[in-house]
């Protein structure tokens, strides 16, 4: 994992908290990564443009992600790896459990391939 990308649906706050905390997490928001170009685009092209980018997709939503996954893994579509959160895990205002578990999961997975991986976020 060479880095992440939050999606549209989480605050970009996230990103800033987990820099302070932990400088070495290369953490970014769509918001503001490459002047926002990605903000209101479809699920399609953002998980194109971050695999190009090397950078691990991180988002709650699973409903039309993880169907897109899916099907780019049966056809042979490559993507570089997504961190999915579920708002019953964890809730998308609770900012500091968000970027601790983002934190462990750095520690532990930050020097692996994440190329075609998926991981459902939780707080353990």
């Amino acid at each position: 994992m060479h880095g992440l990308l939050l999606d549209e649906n989480i605050s970009p706050v996230i990103g800033v908290q987990a820099s302070r905390r932990r400088p070495e997490i290369i953490i970014e928001d769509i918001l503001h990564w490459r002047g926002g170009m990605l903000e209101n685009q479809s699920d399609e092209l953002v998980l194109r443009r971050v695999t190009e980018a090397g950078l691990t997709l991180v988002t709650y939503d699973v409903s039309t992600i993880q169907p897109l996954v899916t099907e780019w893994g049966r056809i042979g579509v490559t993507h570089a790896g997504v961190i999915f959160i579920d708002e019953w895990t964890i809730h998308s205002n609770d900012f500091g459990g968000l970027v601790r578990a983002l934190e462990r999961l750095w520690d532990g997975e930050h020097e692996q391939d994440w190329t075609n991986r998926t991981h459902f976020l939780d707080r353990t």
